[in-house]
Order: structure tokens, then C-alpha cells, then sequence
């Protein structure tokens, strides 16, 4: 490999979105044994390149939705460029095949997005490189519980079952009138059940979140809502405490957090046919119909995703909460033989540089 040759690794420093945790791990890997400078996307126009390196533009169309022109000319006198995106649905639109032209290569997280790439047009190649978790994230024992103490209260007093989402964003996309469908139906069946919803402000749900300072708990029986960003200590505690995620995206070229909460030893459930099948065993995979358009709207991703049957979905939870020791020791055999094997960052990060050698 090329070892003098610089790397420039554009991505957003300095805002706590996806792009930004992903960005970090790449980089963290990278600088082990590799030139790596990093640019906060924002800066990227007024930044003068010289010394002809790689450029890792990662997302990579946002920034040349907003100055195609002006890149166009700056990378013109680089080595190259390597764009690092997703494919939130099932098709990329034209303008947005045009745009990867710039690119010598195109970087993924999922076979799923590979595949809408290539049938959209992309000619350039498409390399898979999954997201992953942190070594410690397999061999941390149950994380004390600090931050969620009245979830556990909660299971305590009504033994009851938690099921978790996150829902950052995009609710459409991401599920959340399925996720409401699924719960108000297993509530009612199975009755002693609570979901804990992740979410950022704006996200429209249950308007309450967790009293920290007291309060009935049995106000919090309907629904918990945490807003803001955990840090990942938070995070590996949620997990811990919550007994099944629940993945209702129709669409999204990963989906991150289910991963980390399967690393935890949480039972996880999405719709067969998405992007997380690259890390999801089939045993845990919700039967599913094509959805509607994913992104309505959208000027990249324009094309449609899947969607899990409501009915079935329920019977599966059911199932599960019915003989949820068992399917919890059958995912911690599936994270030992397969998860840790394939999704650590350590090895993704070998991956990378076997991609990035390709092209220094």
C-alpha cells in the first residue's frame, strides 16, 4: 500500500448525526498506519488542497447537492475522490448516478445499497463496508444502571416487558406509524408490555418523557420517551435493560443502533428484505410487503423499501416474550459465531484499507 500518500477524510466534526460516528471510527483505523487529515464538510470549499491525496468525501452527495461547481474545479487536481453514502431505498435517482462520475469509487454500508446503486446506473465500482461496534461493546459485562434507573423500577414493580425503538428522524421512513400499529396490538394481547422510544425533539409520539426527580410510575405504562443524544455508556445501559429492539425502517442503508443493541445481547426484529439482513440471522426477521416511496420528495433516493406485516410481527413478539431466555441465549451464540467475527470496527477498518489500497 501507498503509505506517503495523504488522506483526506472530509465528514462532519462537529454535529451529532450518523455521518459523524461512523467518520470518527473510519478514521480512528485509518490514522493506524495511514497519512489521515480530517475536514469538517462545512470547510471543505474554503480549504486549499495540495499535496495530491486521496479524498474520502463521506457523505458524499450533500456536499455536492450544495457546490457541485465549485468541487468539480477543486478535485479536479486531487488524486481522486472515494464517496461514502447509503442508499436509503431501493433506487438512486439519475442526477444522483451523474454525481458518483466524480468519484473513482463508491463506499456502502449494506449489500442492499450496492444492489440500488448498481441498478440505478452507478458505473463506477461499489465496495460494501458495513458499519460496526467496538471491541468493548462485546466483552463489557451488564453496565450498572445509572441514567435509566425508573425503566428498571418499572420492570421491577410490573414485570413487565420493554420494547425499544429509536426514531431520530424521518418518521415515515423509519416506521413510526407501524411501530405504534405493532405495540397498541401487543399491548392489548399480551397487556404488560411498555415501549421506550429514543428520539430527538420533533418527533412526533408520546409528549412525556422519564421524571428523573420522582413520580407514579405508573404514568410511564403507556410509553417512555428519551430525547437528545446518549453517549455510548448510556446507550450499552438502555440495551442492557430493554428486552427486545424493534426495527420498523421501510428503508436506510444500515441501521446502526439495531447492531449495537444485538452486540448487547437484545433480541432484535426487522423486516425481512432490508438492510439489515447483512447482520440479522433470519430467525428474526418479520415477513414483508414492498412499501411506498421512502424519501417522498427526496432528490437522491427515490425509490421505495419494505415493510413488515403488522400481524405478523406481533405474533413474532409474542413468541419471543414467550420464551425470551431462550431466543436471548440464541443471539448471544449468533453474536459470538457470527456478529463479532464480521462487524468489529477493528476489522472493518482492515477492510477499508484493503479498499482505499485500490485506489492510492
Amino acid at each position: 500500500m501507498n503509505r506517503s500518500r495523504p488522506i483526506f477524510y472530509v465528514y462532519p466534526m462537529f454535529k451529532h448525526v450518523s455521518w459523524n460516528v461512523i467518520g470518527e471510527k473510519h478514521c480512528e483505523q485509518l490514522k493506524k498506519g495511514l497519512r489521515v487529515y480530517m475536514i469538517d464538510e462545512e470547510a471543505l470549499p474554503l480549504v486549499e488542497i495540495y499535496s495530491n491525496p486521496l479524498v474520502l468525501l463521506h457523505p458524499y452527495f450533500y456536499p455536492f447537492q450544495k457546490w457541485e461547481s465549485k468541487l468539480s474545479r477543486k478535485f479536479a487536481s486531487v488524486h481522486g475522490v472515494i464517496g461514502i453514502d447509503v442508499a436509503d431505498s431501493d433506487r438512486i435517482s439519475p442526477y444522483a448516478v451523474r454525481l458518483t462520475n466524480y468519484a473513482l469509487a463508491m463506499i456502502v454500508p449494506s449489500s442492499f445499497s450496492k444492489k440500488a446503486y448498481i441498478k440505478s446506473g452507478v458505473k463506477v465500482p461499489v465496495h460494501v463496508l458495513p458499519h460496526g461496534a467496538d471491541t468493548h461493546w462485546f466483552e463489557t459485562q451488564p453496565i450498572k444502571t445509572e441514567t435509566f434507573r425508573k425503566l428498571v423500577q418499572i420492570k421491577e414493580k410490573f414485570h413487565s416487558k420493554l420494547l425499544l425503538a429509536y426514531m431520530l428522524h424521518s418518521p415515515y421512513r423509519k416506521g413510526l406509524d407501524l411501530l405504534i400499529k405493532i405495540y397498541n396490538k401487543v399491548k392489548e394481547e399480551y397487556g404488560n408490555v411498555v415501549l421506550v422510544l429514543k428520539t430527538n425533539n420533533g418527533v412526533g409520539f408520546y409528549s412525556k418523557q422519564i421524571d428523573y426527580k420522582g413520580g407514579d410510575l405508573e404514568k410511564y405504562m403507556s410509553g417512555v420517551v428519551f430525547r437528545g443524544w446518549l453517549n455510548e455508556w448510556q446507550q450499552m445501559e438502555l440495551f442492557d435493560i430493554c428486552d427486545m429492539y424493534v426495527l420498523t425502517s421501510r428503508g436506510g442503508g444500515f441501521e446502526h443502533p439495531p447492531l449495537l443493541a444485538l452486540v448487547r445481547g437484545e433480541v432484535v426484529l426487522g423486516a425481512k428484505g432490508g438492510a439489515w439482513e447483512d447482520f440479522l440471522p433470519e430467525w428474526l426477521l418479520v415477513p414483508s410487503k414492498k412499501s411506498g416511496q421512502v424519501l417522498a420528495g427526496n432528490p437522491i433516493h427515490t425509490g421505495v423499501g419494505v415493510e413488515m406485516l403488522v400481524d405478523k410481527a406481533v405474533d413474532k413478539i409474542l413468541e419471543i416474550f414467550n420464551d425470551l431466555d431462550d431466543y436471548k441465549v440464541r443471539v448471544r451464540e449468533y453474536v459470538n459465531t457470527h456478529v463479532r467475527k464480521n462487524f468489529t470496527w477493528e476489522k472493518i477498518g482492515q477492510e477499508l484499507k484493503e479498499i482505499l489500497q485500490k485506489y492510492l
